[in-house]
């Protein structure tokens, strides 16, 4: 087993997850089938790269397709959010007259912000109805990998950025050394990605978008942070967006650290789970902005 991110052997297994858990799983609390996914996989296994912490899904090919993220959209409104923090942090970072290309881009939301602030920018995007709505919108969109970009338009784009796409691609490297390759020396890498430390809220290993079909790994503070040992980068700026971001996260965050501890410290899960509701919600709303949140965006510089 190597890890995705570095190519190399030290890797730790950290847990496995029955096969058939998942599934339950996905159709009790999202009303999505992802049975296909797992034929022949009894269990999934959970593995840690132990250079970097960026923790990884295995076996490789079960990850989720079209039909499945037009499931999860269909039944679960919000899905596809369109006021992210991210998207607010990446502009605050773009200068005007630079030039932009976001990985990943959907149906061209963030590129209309870029367009609508006189930022020149291009999209990658491999659903064709995703880019069908963007060309609609004026966007300039292609149907291309980021390998296959690269190739063709090294040293090229003052920023490359991509929100929300690096936790589902399984070859790390491959897809960090095309985005790095399409930089000018000194441009800007910008990544966006869900927050675990190590896991999503912390401490819920069953967090259910966090497992695949879904998520092909988990990143956290410390793998970016790794990240210049390995690829011709420099950290700019590594940011976890706070939880009062996201208000509605309180309660299955204490909620997650209340079953947390009521396994590792009967005492103090014990006491969590006397504290009432109106309480702990208070509690956790004056500590929220000290709180870690649900996202990370990372920004690199091309050495």
């Amino acid at each position: 087993m190597k890890s995705p991110v570095t190519g190399g052997n030290r890797v730790e297994l950290i847990t496995t997850f029955p096969t058939e858990s998942i599934v339950k799983i996905y159709e009790d609390k999202l009303n999505v089938d992802t049975r296909r996914f797992f034929k022949g996989v009894p269990a999934v296994e959970l593995y840690e790269c132990t250079e970097t912490g960026y923790r990884f899904y295995a076996p490789e090919g079960i990850l989720g397709d079209g039909q499945f993220y037009a499931d999860l959209n269909k039944d679960n409104e919000g899905y596809y959010p369109t006021n992210k923090w991210e998207h607010k942090y990446a502009i605050s970072q773009i200068k005007p007259g630079e030039k932009v290309l976001e990985i990943g881009a959907g149906d061209g939301f963030f590129l209309e912000q870029l367009k609508k602030a006189n930022i020149d920018a291009i999209g990658l995007e491999l659903n064709l109805d995703a880019i069908a709505k963007g060309e609609k919108k004026g966007l300039r969109m292609y149907n291309e990998m980021i390998e296959d970009h690269a190739a063709a338009h090294p040293d090229t784009y003052d920023v490359v950025c991509c929100f929300q796409v690096l936790e589902h691609i399984y070859q790390v490297k491959s897809f960090l050394d095309a985005a790095i390759k399409a930089l000018k020396k000194g441009g800007k890498l910008i990544i966006g990605v869900p927050n675990n430390n190590p896991y999503m809220f912390k401490q819920d290993k069953w967090q259910t978008l966090n497992l695949p079909p879904h998520h092909a790994g988990l990143w956290n503070r410390k793998a970016f942070t790794e990240l210049p040992k390995f690829y011709n980068i420099t950290p700019l700026d590594i940011i976890v967006e706070p939880l009062s971001n996201t208000k509605e996260y309180a309660k299955p965050w204490y909620v997650a650290q209340r079953s947390y501890y009521k396994e590792t410290s009967p005492v103090l899960g014990g006491l969590m789970s006397i504290v009432p509701r109106p309480i702990y919600k208070l509690a956790v709303k004056a500590l929220s902005p000290w709180i870690d949140g649900i996202n990370i965006i990372a920004v690199f510089t091309k050495n």
